[in-house]
């Protein structure tokens, strides 16, 4: 009798748990007003800063990009994430990752372009985490807002 894998089946409690964390950091490290094309720099140490920047706002959700600056990295290992804000749902989403977009709940595993087989799950997971990164880095540094002076 021949064993065939089981199908991956993505945990949707566990999807939505780690959004709605993302959304509550999110709103921590925005101001309570902001408009559209407005940014900010991040910085958490010496090395390692990013932008945060708003691409679209609407009624109920928002886009955000958040891009490593960097000059001493490669330009395929900079950290580039895309974020959609849903403020009715209270949950935010990465949407596109690395210059890839459209990103699959699941993937076929093994891939060609080697996609983890919860790869949003995992992408979500890493935005968790660099904002548990921010927020840790503020502490340390200045007891200030990581949200620097607005980028220009």
């Amino acid at each position: 009798m021949i064993k065939r894998p089981q199908k991956y089946v993505p945990n949707l409690q566990k999807m939505q748990a780690v959004c709605a964390r993302n959304y509550a950091l999110l709103l921590r490290l925005l101001p309570m007003e902001y408009a559209q094309d407005a940014s900010w720099d991040i910085k958490c140490d010496k090395h390692l800063e990013f932008q945060l920047k708003v691409i679209e706002r609407s009624r109920y959700t928002d886009t955000l990009s958040i891009i490593q600056l960097t000059s001493h990295l490669p330009k395929f290992m900079v950290s580039e994430f895309e974020v959609r804000v849903y403020h009715d749902a209270q949950m935010a989403e990465v949407i596109g990752f690395q210059k890839h977009k459209r990103l699959r709940q699941n993937y076929p595993y093994p891939n060609a372009k080697l996609h983890h087989k919860d790869e949003k799950y995992q992408v979500n997971s890493l935005l968790k985490d660099w904002l548990n990164l921010v927020f840790t880095k503020q502490n340390e540094l200045t007891n200030k807002d990581a949200l620097m002076t607005p980028s220009v």
